[in-house]
């Protein structure tokens, strides 16, 4: 899988870095914070791998679009809004991973998915390049639904969330982790890295995970060697942001653990838009997903529900290996 636009092989876990890249603390002062600035990331896109759901706008042909978990607002590709005669808004303030931009902007009068339909959107318009698609389905068209990733049969469907419900026929026999929300994402704070305790926000618009300055830091601490490759990923707008690509050799997310994670650690602006740049914390993309067999993200009632792959225990300290499909 293609996740990163430059690795060096022959540097591969070459030793750290002595100087740190600072972390700011908080925004510039002139970017206002969560809600008014729209967080919207995508990192390096494999086009021969990902998810899409068929979505209709204003009454068009159904066009697939990425569901993005990890994005604020839904997102329309330029020559898609321009393509159906869409009505242009207002210049709209974004988050990408390189920092505060700003995007044109097209009303969207209805977007049909199979299982409901949102009104009255306001989306941002990117290129095509760098989206990988015609659009993203951000948490504005998710919060009441429930978004399941079957990676047996590479099938993804969004589906109404039972608000108040218990977990139903499609969570069972899975392992349900209770989840909070950060301007709508959903984010485990269960977890913990080496002792170090971690807020996970599962981002299925992104192909790789990251962590962010603060995470590294702290490993680092923790241990003599940090082996690290130095990479670059480009956000939505077409920016490159500079990380250290390594690998996470145990994650414990209640009662299992993921295990050789490959993750970036990067000055992500979007942790620093979502008020998660000084605590440790890492964006959980479809790599990390992919691990499990299934996986539910339930919006409406702030859950997780993980299917192990086949053939891994379900004792209290079950281990996933990291493993191409």
């Amino acid at each position: 899988m293609r996740y990163w636009l430059v690795i060096s092989l022959a540097a591969l876990f070459a030793p750290p870095l002595m100087a740190q890249a600072p972390v700011r603390d908080t925004p510039p002062p002139d970017v206002p914070l969560i809600p008014e600035l729209s967080v919207v990331q995508q990192f390096e896109i494999d086009r021969s791998d990902r998810m899409t759901v068929p979505v209709r706008i204003n009454n068009s042909e159904p066009v697939d679009f990425i569901v993005d978990t990890g994005a604020e607002r839904t997102v329309i590709s330029g020559d898609l809004a321009k393509r159906l005669a869409l009505e242009a808004g207002p210049e709209l303030r974004l988050a990408t991973i390189t920092g505060p931009a700003t995007a044109p902007s097209f009303y969207i009068e209805e977007l049909a998915l199979n299982s409901h339909k949102v009104e009255g959107i306001e989306a941002p318009a990117l290129e095509r390049s760098n989206l990988g698609g015609n659009g993203l389905l951000g948490i504005d068209s998710l919060e009441d639904s429930k978004v399941f990733l079957d990676f047996r049969t590479e099938h993804l469907e969004v589906l109404p969330s039972a608000i108040g419900k218990r977990p139903g026929k499609l969570e069972a026999g899975m392992i349900v982790v209770s989840a909070k929300k950060r301007a709508g994402r959903m984010i485990l704070s269960s977890a913990q890295i080496d002792g170090v305790k971690v807020d996970i926000i599962l981002d299925t618009g992104a192909q790789a995970s990251m962590g962010n300055l603060a995470l590294r830091d702290r490993l680092r601490k923790r241990h003599l060697r940090f082996d690290y490759v130095p990479v670059k990923m480009r956000s939505v707008t077409g920016e490159l942001l500079h990380g250290d690509f390594s690998q996470i050799r145990q994650i414990r997310i209640g009662n299992f653990d993921v295990t050789n994670l490959p993750v970036t650690f990067a000055d992500n602006y979007a942790f620093h838009a979502l008020g998660l740049n000084d605590r440790p914390a890492i964006l959980f993309g479809m790599d990390a997903l992919k691990l499990f067999d299934r996986v539910v993200i339930d919006f409406g009632n702030r859950r997780v529900a993980f299917d192990l792959p086949r053939g891994a225990g379900r004792e209290p300290a079950t281990r996933l290996a990291l493993a191409s499909r």
